[in-house]
Formats: structure tokens, sequence, C-alpha cells
């Protein structure tokens, strides 16, 4: 099963912001490639704030794959949303 958006949660913390998904899009990952091993979280720290970008490091870390490449025909982008608001904070097409 393809999908439009993975959908990225991101939870402002006292010191940085962690990221996560749901079981579901843990497990929809997983379904489409046993190497595939997603994360339930990760957090950043505000001490690299300065440098933070979202970017290919977080989601690819956080879902578990190791090329972009690994999702094209599976997924059209992701998405960072913010948890508290439900804003979307970045949007990443994936393409070949």
């Amino acid at each position: 099963m393809d999908m439009e958006a993975i959908k990225i949660n991101v939870s402002k913390q006292m010191d940085g912001y962690t990221f996560w998904t749901l079981p579901s899009t843990r497990n929809l990952i997983k379904s489409w490639n046993p190497k595939f091993s997603p994360a339930n979280t990760i957090s950043v720290k505000f001490d690299i704030k300065s440098e933070f970008q979202f970017n290919f490091g977080i989601y690819a870390a956080l879902l578990g794959i190791e090329n972009q490449s690994d999702l094209i025909e599976k997924v059209k982008e992701i998405l960072f949303v913010d948890t508290q608001t439900g804003a979307v904070l970045h949007s990443h097409s994936v393409s070949a």
C-alpha cells in the first residue's frame, strides 16, 4: 500500500524537538521493505538548533531508510506537523 504523504509529528520540548510517527506509519514502512527499520522517536537538542534544518537526515533516521530513492513510488511527500497546532512546519517532496 502506498500513501500520499508521511506525517512526522514534531513536538517542542524544553531543550529541543522530538520527532515521531504513528505505529501504523512505522508498520506500513516496514511492510515496504524488511530492511527498513523505523525509530519510534528522535530528539534534537537546542544546542544544535542553529544548524538544524528539516532535511533528509532527520526523516531518514526516523523512517529507517538509507536513501530518498527508497521512498520513490511509495510516497509523494514528507510532512513535518506541529502536534500542538496541527500546522505543517515543513514539507519535502519525494521525487526521482
